[in-house]
């Protein structure tokens, strides 16, 4: 996946601030309120290609390294929410409660908000530089 923009920070960590133009892709997207924002984002990427501000640079990530942060997102809560669902709907049921599938929506629910507290509290164990955009090349205007 590589995508051009331009150069607006150099940073001393080697690392670059670009200003990018939201893909319609991602605007329809709408997973952060972004989407709902300006067509432009900024974006923090590693500087292979000795880039200078105003340069326009070719930006990318690796396949295999976006699916896996797609999965950390995305995945794990997914399952996080279907597993606290199904698990509580059966022992709830075991138990003859009342009520059972709105308790096993909330358990499913607390189980997504516990899963993303978890991710954010392991969140600079995943900023390795695997899942870091990489400035890869200078692109001519």
């Amino acid at each position: 996946m590589a995508e051009v923009g331009q150069v607006i920070e150099k940073k001393d960590n080697n690392r670059l601030l670009i200003r990018l133009e939201r893909q319609e892709a991602c605007a329809k997207c709408r997973a952060c309120s972004a989407g709902m924002q300006a067509k432009e984002m900024l974006l923090e990427a590693e500087n292979l290609c000795n880039a200078k501000i105003g340069d326009n640079v070719e930006i990318s990530l690796e396949e295999t390294d976006f699916m896996k942060a797609v999965l950390i997102m995305y995945g794990i809560p997914f399952v996080c929410f279907v597993v606290g669902v199904i698990a509580s709907y059966f022992i709830l049921t075991s138990l003859q409660a009342a009520n059972i599938e709105i308790i096993s929506f909330i358990v499913g629910i607390v189980l997504v908000v516990v899963s993303y507290l978890i991710i954010h509290r392991f969140e600079p164990h995943f900023k390795s530089d695997n899942y870091v955009p990489k400035a890869t090349a200078v692109v001519e205007n």
